[in-house]
C-alpha cells in the first residue's frame, strides 16, 4: 500500500527509518479515489470543511 499510493516517507521515522506518510483518502464505492492529502506531518490533517468540499465536488483525483 505505501508504494502503490506513493506514501514512503524516507527517513521520518525513529533514527531515521522509513515510515509512511500521513494521508488521508476518498474513495467511491467503485474504488476509485476521488480526493487524496498527504502531508510530512503526522499532526496535520485536512479540516473537516475541506473533506466535506472534496466530497461535495466529486472530483477524480491521482495519487501524488
Amino acid at each position: 500500500m505505501i508504494q502503490r499510493y506513493d506514501l514512503l516517507h524516507r527517513g521520518a521515522g525513529p533514527k531515521g527509518t522509513d515510515i509512511a506518510r500521513p494521508a488521508e483518502f476518498l474513495i467511491d464505492s467503485s474504488g476509485i479515489i476521488r480526493w487524496v492529502n498527504l502531508t510530512e506531518n503526522i499532526a496535520v490533517r485536512a479540516r473537516p470543511e475541506q473533506v466535506l468540499e472534496a466530497f461535495e465536488q466529486g472530483e477524480q483525483v491521482t495519487p501524488q
